[in-house]
Order: structure tokens, then sequence, then C-alpha cells
């Protein structure tokens, strides 16, 4: 499941934006009625103000993409009133993070791309231009997922491969990355390894992450991968996870 940020200032614009992303599907998402993987593929959450995004940020709050309203009004949206601003401030340090710029004015084509974004949409919203405009910020996702990770490990710089990573493993402060070449620890988040990852390393548990590639059977309590290696699955987790690994294993056989 994809994180989906809105900000707009007009709740009833963000509602309506909300329920077309609610109701879309990635084009290569399962189609059959008999496949196992149904409900939403996205989890939207709407922001009034960029003060509001910038607090959730902080909590560690990743969207995978953000749809945010290129005028938004000072009055309640605090010192950060241009959509565009608030990019440059708030979400130039996640990279992976999508940007889809909307308004309902078509003063605007030049300035935003002062940023880096996958789409541009005009009010009033339509279900096939919000539909065009995810896929692009999944496929513009998956592109720069694929990219080398540059891990700090005992004050050297580790290039890794994505493809070379069976899981990753929190503990306190310290990531443990197991990879084909053995065990790296690196200081930081869970969270903020899996933003630089791509889409097919999904949270198990609140301390494990795996690559659905190197995954070979999951049952009640725990994932088995192609080295034997056995990673917990929480309960709550277990749904999504298993979502995810039946949507990742179409997609690749195709």
């Amino acid at each position: 499941m994809y994180a989906v940020a809105i900000v707009d200032d007009i709740p009833a614009d963000a509602e309506a934006l909300a329920r077309l992303v609610a109701a879309s599907r990635p084009s290569d998402a399962p189609t059959a009625a008999s496949e196992p993987l149904q409900g939403a593929f996205f989890e939207v959450r709407c922001f009034a103000s960029a003060d509001e995004l910038a607090r959730q940020l902080d909590e560690a709050y990743v969207p995978d993409i953000v749809f945010i309203d290129i005028v938004l009004d000072p009055a309640t949206a605090g010192p950060a009133a241009d959509g565009i601003e608030t990019v440059e401030r708030l979400l130039a340090r996640s990279p992976r993070t999508q940007i889809i710029y909307v308004s309902g004015y078509d003063a605007f084509h030049t300035q935003v791309y002062r940023t880096p974004h996958a789409a541009y949409l005009r009010k009033p919203f339509c279900a096939e231009d919000v539909a065009y405009a995810l896929d692009l910020a999944l496929a513009a996702r998956a592109r720069t997922a694929e990219e080398p990770l540059c891990l700090k490990v005992k004050g050297a710089d580790q290039v890794v491969e994505p493809a070379e990573i069976r899981y990753l493993e929190s503990r306190l402060h310290v990531v443990r990355v197991h990879a084909a070449r053995g065990v790296l620890e690196v200081y930081g988040k869970l969270s903020d390894l899996l933003d630089a990852l791509p889409a097919r390393f999904v949270r198990c548990h609140q301390s494990f992450a795996v690559n659905l590639d190197a995954v070979t059977s999951l049952d009640a309590s725990s994932i088995t991968l192609v080295s034997g290696e056995q990673v917990p699955v929480s309960r709550r987790m277990r749904a999504e996870v298993r979502a995810a690994l039946f949507a990742h294993l179409r997609a690749r056989h195709r």
C-alpha cells in the first residue's frame, strides 16, 4: 500500500481528490475478481496546511506521493503558503517522495519546474487524470528506487545494490542490512532506509523489512527467505505483506 498525502486548504477539493485516489488502481495491479490482492492500494491522508504536513514529517511520516495545491491560503496554511515553496522546504530531503502539483489556475505551468515533480493536475479533478498522475508518480518512484545505496559503515562508504539485500533489521538506533556480502550495520532508522529502496522492500514487523524477491514462503508468524533465514511477521502486518507479495509475484512473471 502506498501512502498518499493531499495538501489543500479547501476541504471539498481535498475530499474529492481523496475519493478518486482511494478508488484508483495502479496500472499493473491485478484486475481479476479472483485475485488474492484486494482492497485499497493507496492510504490517503489530507492536510489543510503545509504546517500540518510538516508536523507529521517531523514524526517520521514519509508519504510515497504528495498532491499539493500550489495556491494555499496564508490564513490557514502557515508561513509557507506557496505549494512550490513548501515542496522546496519540506520534501527535498525525501527524493523518493513524488510530487503531483494541483491548481485551479493555469498560471503555474512554468513555475512548477523549480522542483522535480511527476505530474500537474488541473482542478476540477477527473478520475482518468488522477489515475494517470498516480501511474506517472509510481513509475518515477520505481526508477529512483533502483539506484544503489551508499551506506556509511564503520566510517567507510559502502555501495550496495538493492538486489543484494535480503532483509533489514532494526535494533535501537542501528539498522542491520543483511546482504550477499554479509551484515552491514548503519546508524539510522529503518523507515529512512526503506524510503531509499524499491517498493519490493516491505515492512513485515516493527523491526524488520524484507525484499520480496527473496521470499519463498509466508506463514502465520514468519517469512522464509531463499537463504533459509526466517524473518518475523507481525499479525497486524501479515495481510498487507501477503497482498504485496501476491502483487509482486504477478508483476514479476508478466
